[in-house]
């Protein structure tokens, strides 16, 4: 399955780097909740329905654009973001991604999938993984991964949620640099290869299609996505649903301090 799926993202990745200066990609051609669908989101959507159509499985799509698409007789669900970090696409910002998170029929928990792929569109690079283990490209992640030195946040908050960060902030013993880099794979990706210390997005607009795929990558590297109890995420995978909070990091001073923070309010 990681082969298949590893294949497809280096195409649609491929499709989306070729389309990003095309006229009237942008286009927006549908709503759905707080996002808009543009031309390009669709575009890459229905090139990953197909090359998944056409694997030789059997799918049940839950996905950022169409929402729900049950086959009917399907073997796995396929969780897809065809295109995060859009904004970026469009803007020329090379931090946006791929994703798709494969589950087996009766699984309905975001960290149960048993294969999946993140493709960085404007690096090529595909980080994926299967039951066991995590690869970046093909090479297999055997090495136990080092947070870095210094504190690098990566933050997503409402302008309500200002005072709290604040406090959190306030707090830390250390210097610190903040980025709102603006694709949650690829953020969460940064803090499971130990390139950032922390990320957080307690916005309550994240949906599970948005990081099924990258929570399951750093699950297989030991660092799980937790909500502000400090418990594992429990959000379902057969319909697109929102998430309060996430948390991401694998220093535990990190986690209690953001956890006591988030829950005095």
């Amino acid at each position: 399955m990681r082969e298949v799926l590893t294949k497809i993202a280096r195409e649609v990745i491929s499709f989306l780097y070729e389309e990003k200066d095309k006229q009237g990609i942008d286009k927006i051609i549908g709503k759905h909740e707080n996002d808009v669908t543009r031309v390009i989101d669709k575009k890459s959507e229905e090139l990953i329905f197909d090359r998944l159509e056409h694997s030789g499985y059997k799918f049940m799509f839950v996905s950022e654009e169409a929402g729900v698409i049950n086959k009917g007789n399907y073997e796995y669900i396929a969780v897809i973001d065809p295109l995060d970090g859009s904004t970026n696409y469009l803007s020329g910002i090379p931090w946006s991604s791929v994703s798709i998170a494969i589950y087996r029929r009766e699984e309905n928990n975001l960290l149960s999938s048993l294969s999946g792929v993140v493709g960085n569109i404007f690096t090529n690079k595909i980080y994926s993984y299967d039951d066991n283990f995590a690869y970046i490209d093909e090479l297999k992640v055997s090495e136990k991964i080092k947070p870095p030195e210094k504190l690098l946040l990566l933050a997503y908050f409402s302008r309500s949620k200002l005072p709290l960060i604040k406090n959190f902030l306030d707090k830390l013993n250390a210097d610190y640099k903040i980025r709102s880099l603006g694709s949650a794979s690829l953020d969460m990706i940064l803090v499971c290869t130990g390139k950032a210390s922390m990320y957080f997005d307690v916005r309550g607009k994240l949906r599970n299609v948005d990081i099924a795929a990258s929570s399951n990558f750093c699950k297989r590297l030991g660092i799980i996505p937790l909500n502000s109890k400090l418990e594992e995420l429990k959000v379902g995978i057969k319909n697109v649903e929102q998430i309060q909070e996430v948390i991401l990091s694998s220093d535990q001073n990190l986690l209690n301090l953001m956890s006591q923070t988030l829950q005095k309010a």
